[in-house]
C-alpha cells in the first residue's frame, strides 16, 4: 500500500498472523528460511462506542461470566447427547448464534500451540519461497480430474496435464459448488464430509497514515457495540506498524456483519472504520 509523502507499508490480503507456532507448518517454514518473527503482544485494549476505554476489572468480570456461560453449554451439551447436534449453540448462548451446540468446541483440541506471530513482509513470503523454481500455469479452469492406478489427469479447458498424482487445495466452496467434475466420483466418505463442513467470512480494511496515532505499546485493540446487530462489525484493530514498513492499521469484519459488508462500497467501509477511530 502506497499513501501520500512517500509513504508505504504491505498488508496481506489473506491470513496474515501465524496463529500458534508450535507444529505449525507455516512457522516450521518461516523458521527454515530464517525469518524473524514478531509476538503478536498480549495486551489487546477495549473501548466503547464513544471512544472511552473499558474498565479491566469489567472486562475481566465480563470474561469470567462469559466463560461460565460456556462451561453451562458443555454440560448442557453432555445431558442432551445427539440432540444438541441440531440445537444452536444460540439456543443456550446468544453469543454464537450461528454455532453448533454440539460442535463450538470441536477445533480446540487442535489448536496448535505457542505464540501468535507476524511474520514481516508478510506471509506471502512463505508462497514465494515454496514457489521458487516451481513452474506455475495462470488462469487455468480446471474443470475435471480423472485418476487411477495408472495416474492422474487434470483437465483445463481444451489442455490435458497428466502425473503420477495431484494435490487438489482449491477452496471448500469449490468442492461444493461441484464445478469440479471427480472421475471416478470421490468417494461418499469425502462427499459426505464436504457437504457438512462449513466455514466462516472474515473480511478487513486496511488503512495508511501518515504516522501513527494509536500508540506503539500494544499490537491490537479492540471495539464494542451496543447494537446486536452490528456485532463483528469492525470488532478487532491489528497495528502492523512495527512490521508493515509504515503504520499500518486493518480493522477485522466477521460473522454476519462480514457478509453485509461484501455489498458495501470500500469508501464507505473506510468512513465507517474512521468514525470508530474518532469515536463517533
Amino acid at each position: 500500500m502506497e499513501g501520500g509523502n512517500r509513504v508505504s507499508a504491505g498488508a496481506d490480503l489473506g491470513g496474515s498472523v501465524l496463529t500458534g507456532t508450535l507444529g505449525n507448518p507455516s512457522g516450521i517454514l518461516a523458521k527454515q528460511l530464517g525469518a524473524s518473527l514478531f509476538k503478536v503482544r498480549d495486551k489487546c485494549l477495549l473501548y466503547r462506542m464513544d471512544g472511552s476505554p473499558v474498565d479491566p476489572d469489567m472486562d475481566m468480570k465480563v470474561e469470567t461470566a462469559f466463560n461460565r456461560l460456556l462451561d453451562k453449554a458443555s454440560k448442557l451439551r453432555q445431558l442432551t447427547g445427539e440432540v444438541a447436534m441440531d440445537v444452536s449453540l444460540g439456543a443456550a448462548l446468544e453469543t454464537f448464534r450461528q454455532l453448533s451446540l454440539a460442535f463450538w468446541d470441536q477445533d480446540d483440541p487442535y489448536d496448535m500451540g505457542g505464540d501468535h506471530c507476524f511474520l514481516p513482509g508478510g506471509n506471502g513470503r512463505l508462497v514465494q519461497a515454496l514457489a521458487d523454481n516451481v513452474p506455475i500455469l495462470y488462469e487455468k479452469n480446471v474443470h475435471a480430474i480423472r485418476y487411477g492406478s495408472d495416474g492422474v489427469q487434470v483437465m483445463a479447458g481444451s489442455q490435458v496435464y497428466e502425473g503420477d498424482m495431484a494435490l487438489c487445495t482449491v477452496p471448500l466452496g469449490v468442492l461444493k459448488s461441484g464445478s469440479i467434475k471427480f472421475v471416478p466420483e470421490l468417494p461418499h466418505r469425502k462427499l459426505d464430509g464436504i457437504k457438512r463442513l462449513g466455514f466462516g467470512l472474515l473480511n478487513k480494511v486496511g488503512m495508511l497514515f501518515p504516522y501513527v496515532f494509536w500508540g506503539t505499546d500494544f499490537d491490537t485493540f479492540g471495539h464494542l457495540t451496543e447494537d446486536s446487530i452490528c456485532r463483528g462489525e469492525f470488532f478487532l484493530f491489528y497495528s502492523y506498524a512495527t512490521v508493515a514498513g509504515g503504520p499500518l492499521l486493518l480493522a477485522l469484519v466477521a460473522g454476519e456483519a462480514a457478509h453485509r459488508f461484501e455489498t458495501l462500497p470500500p469508501t464507505d467501509a473506510v468512513t465507517q472504520v474512521l468514525q470508530i477511530l474518532k469515536g463517533n
